[in-house]
């Protein structure tokens, strides 16, 4: 019988809910550069952060890449890319022409003290003065969505030849890695991608002309993402059973960070954020890969259920993700000014963030016909669930 993967709504879900929380927290960070920046940080709330920020993005390519198998699936030929990039490219294109638009002029009013109103800015200065930073124009956020199309289409060749006859041994020897304990090591594809390229791409740009080395690493987890989907039937035990132990090597490469690199309080430095050593790729790869071991065990084998919040919420995503860091932004320029403490200037711009977000969201449920796909929102009907169906029930094993 065939059964929903309703764990994986859960993971998406929460996956996007996480990153708005992170995003509603950058401005207050005193060690990083934002659009807008509090004149008082936390340390304590930039500490905290470096946790999560260490596998929320492996995670939202992960679970991209669990849902495009469940599209894949359906239709591998050239529909299956037709459908990709229709799903993909006319938000990315609105968002930067459209959406995006407001949180640029309110960090050039807050910034650099542009005092022209949002049409003049719009028509004016936003198409014509370059590519942000320098000019206006930029995919902020979307980069996300931009970088999910073009590996879609990198990997799809990929995706066509591990169906083939002759791929067997490879596709029956990456099964069995996945079901032992050596499953652990697989993070060292993106690992090893990652140190091989750096010479040549030795920054993280999110500008994808120039930033091979990440976005080998994004399409290495949204890679295993896809074939922990495909094999997920002899998979997923292994998973579950693992999960206590992969929660047990995830706080501990956590608490290893914290000593050696986010706090320096273990003696030694072996690098951070801003100086990636191989030592500290290698813990942060290990610590994202062992977080996602772990969140697919307890989640596959306590929530996968059918859930009416998680089904509201899953269609709601995609909308949410795009206007979201407008919304933050947008927040920052009105609360900032106020004067409050730190952590009521953080609680009041979370708020608002999820608050305008998803007014936004339920907003777009009444656009006409598909105009809704230019804000990610599917017709009814017609969602692409991240679930899919399979044949086997995790919640049993």
């Amino acid at each position: 019988m065939q059964q929903r993967l309703y764990y994986i709504d859960f993971l998406r879900v929460s996956a996007f809910m996480l990153l708005i929380v992170y995003h509603a927290s950058v401005a207050f960070f005193p060690d990083m550069k934002w659009l807008i920046e509090a004149p008082e940080g936390s340390a304590a709330l930039s500490l905290i952060m470096k946790f999560p920020r260490a596998w929320r993005l492996a995670l939202l390519f992960f679970v991209s890449g669990m849902g495009t198998w469940f599209v894949y699936r359906r239709c591998h030929d050239l529909g299956f890319l037709t459908g990709r990039f229709m799903r993909l490219f006319p938000p990315l294109i609105f968002a930067m022409c459209v959406i995006i638009v407001p949180q640029v002029w309110y960090e050039r009013m807050y910034e650099d003290g542009y005092q022209g109103s949002f049409l003049t800015f719009w028509l004016t200065r936003y198409f014509t003065e370059g590519k942000y930073p320098d000019g206006n124009f930029t995919w902020a956020h979307m980069w996300f969505v931009a970088y999910l199309l073009a590996m879609t289409f990198v990997c799809y060749p990929v995706f066509r030849l591990i169906d083939q006859p002759f791929m067997k041994p490879v596709n029956d020897w990456f099964q069995r890695v996945a079901a032992s304990g050596w499953v652990y090591l697989l993070f060292l594809l993106p690992l090893v991608l990652n140190l091989a390229l750096s010479p040549i791409f030795p920054r993280q740009t999110n500008a994808l002309y120039n930033d091979g080395a990440w976005f080998a690493v994004w399409a290495s987890w949204f890679g295993l993402g896809f074939l922990f989907a495909r094999y997920h039937q002899a998979l997923i035990g292994n998973v579950i059973t693992l999960r206590w132990r992969s929660a047990a090597l995830a706080t501990a490469l956590t608490v290893a960070l914290y000593l050696f690199s986010w706090t320096g309080e273990g003696g030694f430095f072996i690098g951070d954020y801003e100086a990636m050593t191989p030592l500290f790729k290698t813990l942060l790869m290990a610590l994202a890969w062992t977080m996602i071991l772990a969140l697919c065990g307890f989640s596959a084998r306590y929530l996968n259920a059918p859930s009416a919040v998680v089904a509201w919420l899953n269609r709601k995503v995609f909308p949410l993700y795009i206007v979201h860091q407008t919304v933050v932004v947008a927040a920052l320029y009105y609360v900032l000014p106020l004067g409050l403490d730190v952590w009521t200037e953080y609680a009041l711009v979370l708020i608002a963030t999820f608050a305008g977000s998803f007014l936004f969201a339920i907003a777009a449920e009444w656009l006409p016909g598909r105009t809704g796909l230019l804000v990610g929102l599917a017709p009814r009907g017609k969602t692409l669930p991240a679930g899919g169906a399979e044949t086997q029930s995790a919640r049993g094993a």
